[in-house]
Order: structure tokens, then C-alpha cells, then sequence
């Protein structure tokens, strides 16, 4: 875990934390991303799972209501998973970073 200060003109130095974990999983990727959307169809998000470049899958989620578009959170969560050399890194991003 890395702690950096960024500055805020109006409050000063802003902790900014970067949180690394590393699991072991010998679970492909896909079943994964299926798994965690179903996940969230169970909590009665909309959610869809394809493939993108790079032998990467992603997962959406999105639930949509009134209160959430008005508080301004009505965003799909992405999750990106990339198998890589004997491991599995999974990302979390906005919806524009997963097709790239």
C-alpha cells in the first residue's frame, strides 16, 4: 500500500491510498465475470459480461432509479478481468476504459 499526498488549494495535502491485492485462482476469467453478474442481477442490477482486445473480459452493472439519477450515481460499475502469465488482474474502471 502506497500513501501519496496530492494538494487541494482549499484544505491543503490529500492522502490518496493505492490498495494492492494479490488472490491465487485457478477460476478462468469469464466464469468469474459470469459469476459476479449474476451476483448483481441478485441484487436486481442489469449487468452483461463480454470480451474485449486483448483476451480481456468485462463485466457492467447498472441499477437505475429516480434517487440514483438524481444523486447522480446512476453510472454502470465496470470490472475488467485480464488473465495474464499464470495470473489474473482485475480491474475496476469506467465504462470507456473497457474497450481499450
Amino acid at each position: 500500500m502506497t500513501a501519496e499526498q496530492d494538494e487541494d488549494p482549499r484544505t491543503g495535502p490529500v492522502p490518496v491510498l493505492n490498495i494492492e491485492r494479490i488472490y491465487s485462482t485457478t477460476v478462468p476469467a469469464d466464469k468469474l465475470a459470469r459469476a459476479l453478474a449474476d451476483h448483481f442481477r441478485a441484487q436486481e442490477f442489469e449487468a452483461q459480461v463480454f470480451r474485449t482486445s486483448g483476451d480481456r473480459t468485462v463485466t457492467q452493472a447498472r441499477k437505475e432509479s429516480l434517487w440514483r439519477t438524481l444523486l447522480g450515481v446512476a453510472y454502470a460499475l465496470t470490472v475488467v478481468f485480464t488473465p495474464g502469465e499464470g495470473r489474473l488482474s482485475i480491474g475496476l474502471g469506467a465504462p470507456a476504459q473497457a474497450g481499450q
